[in-house]
């Protein structure tokens, strides 16, 4: 089942807490950017408790972003005559990846929804502009029992020697023929399209289902158009939607791309909406 706009958010009392890198996901450094990304995700969710939940959620937008609704749509058109919940949902991060010089980000973990009882995981993916973090994709899938977060959000973390302009051009033009390559297998079994470039612990995000890891967990999809899709300004983090054929209307995937040095492009979170 699509659902509409369950990226949400976190308990009111949430304050800001320390972003620890799990070795079961890296361990590489913790930058400023994750612990930035973390709270600016935690911002947002206490805004919708204390503010409401559509408002922050057009407050806290950037110029250009999207909500399914279950198409693609801005979120201006997304929420309107969309009315306030009496009681808002919580959500909190509970894993950030983010590129290496901090302007783009993904932050996905769990959230309630109180009043009926609903459990789920939210994705973000996040746009540093000169007025602060702001979001340009939102979305969220149910899932069958509340997803562990714990207190700190564990890290995808990308490698950053290198992160000088030519070396930026390089790996845009890296990506530019990976996302051609996976392209071209649209409209047939889209694993087979990633598995050899996913990450041996990627992130998999399916509806009803439990997050899992490792590239024995994506799903089978035939991927059609194109959706949306943004990059960090130093490339070193991707996303990219597409839509899902033979699904439900508005059925469509993200995938988050990582630069990982010596190995290259690498796809660390996979999600789709509207699959069964």
């Amino acid at each position: 089942m699509i659902v509409f706009a369950l990226l949400v958010a976190a308990p009111a009392a949430a304050v800001a807490r320390p972003v620890s890198v799990t070795a079961a996901v890296t361990t590489r450094a913790v930058s400023v950017p994750v612990v930035a990304i973390a709270a600016a995700e935690r911002a947002f969710a206490r805004r919708a408790q204390v503010e409401g939940q559509w408002k922050a959620f057009r407050l806290t937008a950037a110029p250009d972003a999207i909500m399914f609704v279950p198409d693609a749509k801005p979120v201006a058109k997304a929420l309107i005559g969309v009315s306030e919940p009496a009681v808002p949902v919580m959500w909190w991060p509970g894993t950030i990846a983010s590129s290496c010089d901090g302007t783009l980000g993904l932050s996905t973990g769990p959230w309630v929804r109180a009043a009926s009882g609903g459990l789920g995981t939210f994705s973000t993916i996040w746009r540093q502009t000169p007025t602060g973090y702001r979001w340009e994709l939102d979305q969220g899938r149910q899932t069958p029992r509340l997803v562990p977060a714990g207190s700190t959000p564990s890290v995808i973390a990308p490698v950053c020697a290198g992160g000088q302009a030519a070396a930026a051009a390089a790996r845009a033009v890296d990506y530019e023929k990976l996302a051609a390559s996976v392209a071209a297998r649209a409209g047939i079994d889209g694993a087979a399209a990633f598995a050899a470039d996913a990450a041996v612990d990627v992130l998999v995000q399916n509806e009803d289902a439990m997050p899992a890891r490792g590239v024995a967990a994506l799903p089978k999809t035939a991927f059609g158009a194109a959706v949306a899709s943004g990059h960090s300004d130093d490339w070193t983090l991707a996303w990219a939607s597409r839509a899902l054929l033979g699904a439900q209307v508005g059925a469509h995937d993200l995938r988050v791309w990582q630069w990982r040095g010596k190995d290259g492009w690498k796809l660390v979170v996979y999600e789709t909406i509207g699959l069964k």
